[in-house]
């Protein structure tokens, strides 16, 4: 008897305790998110400290990060707001930009970009997220202008010139775009982006100085089936057809899906009238891709090859049930039948 009175005097110690410290640290527990048990424990453990110190702003912007990170982002919005009303400052309204970015309102979301750099001129992120946007909604200027600060800001930053490569390369300025990937590559060797694009872009000019690029890439990151395909493509435009297949043979195995490395295969073994081969690897590109229009057209022309006509004809027709529009397969079509 003695230890039940003990017990619900220590209950009714422990409840005046708590509401008084609600009244004390002002706490409101009108918070939804205090009683949703289908929210992760970090989420929950957030939320039993906004409940207790709900004027602590940072308190709110780590639920919202985390709320964020699950995708929540209209409840992370809310505590965003709750924040910036508590304390306006640069890294809050760049978090809250990035969850309206996730409800695509890009509208808002710019305006929230704007206002960290207008709280914080040197905010790097803040500089950064707002020329990204700026690139994205293809406002080439405004985004070079942000990324010149940036570059101001910190002589050092990759991101600065990766992005201005960026721009200068959607813009249709390649020459340009070049310069600055060049000098992404100069303040980090290894930077995999700007390796990858500079690569890229010696590719379409068929010039040789491309594969270093690429091979400086497998260095970055030595799982990339972007940079094996890319020296392959390379190797391929140049003529160098052998080592072509061997880095497209590396591409699959890296990444046993990529109909592209499969395609471009299969069309090595066609100009060199291997039928058997070229057939092969077409089928397994229509396989992981079957609405590639153009395997579907070497499909028959390599059994056109082979002296299949009725096989070929019936790739004729896929393909152009795949692109009613692609011209030479009905030529092809019309000449097999």
């Amino acid at each position: 008897m003695r230890k039940s009175k003990y017990v619900l005097v220590f209950l009714a110690s422990a409840t005046w305790l708590f509401y008084g410290c609600n009244q004390w640290f002002g706490t409101s527990n009108d918070d939804p998110l205090l009683s949703d048990t289908s929210m992760s424990l970090v989420i929950q453990e957030w939320s039993k400290r906004i409940a207790i110190y709900p004027k602590n702003d940072e308190y709110r912007y780590k639920r919202g990060l985390e709320l964020a990170s699950n995708r929540k982002f209209k409840l992370a919005i809310k505590d965003y707001d709750k924040a910036i009303e508590l304390n306006p400052t640069s890294d809050y309204f760049i978090a809250r930009a990035e969850a309206l970015m996730g409800l695509n309102e890009t509208k808002q979301a710019l305006e929230d970009y704007k206002k960290a750099v207008e709280l914080d001129p040197k905010n790097e992120e803040a500089l950064l997220k707002l020329g990204q946007f700026y690139l994205f909604v293809r406002q080439f200027e405004n985004s070079t202008n942000v990324l010149k600060k940036l570059e101001q800001t910190n002589p050092s930053s990759v991101d600065a010139q990766f992005y201005q490569g960026m721009v200068a390369k959607e813009s249709g300025d390649t020459t340009e775009a070049i310069k600055a990937f060049q000098r992404a590559v100069q303040l980090d060797l290894l930077h995999y982006n700007s390796l990858i694009q500079l690569g890229q872009l010696y590719s379409e000019r068929k010039d040789p100085i491309g594969l270093s690029y690429f091979r400086n890439a497998t260095i970055a990151d030595e799982f990339s089936d972007e940079a094996r395909y890319g020296l392959g493509l390379l190797y391929q435009r140049l003529g160098n057809y052998d080592s072509a297949v061997v880095e497209y043979q590396k591409t699959i195995d890296l990444n046993a899906q990529h109909y592209f490395a499969y395609y471009n295969t299969g069309y090595i073994m066609f100009s060199q009238n291997n039928w058997d081969r070229a057939i092969e690897h077409f089928r397994i590109a229509i396989k992981f891709a079957p609405e590639f229009a153009k395997a579907h057209y070497m499909l028959g022309l390599s059994n056109e090859g082979k002296g299949n006509p009725d096989q070929a004809a019936v790739h004729y027709d896929r393909c152009l049930q795949a692109d009613p529009n692609f011209e030479a397969a009905k030529q092809r079509l019309e000449i097999v039948k």
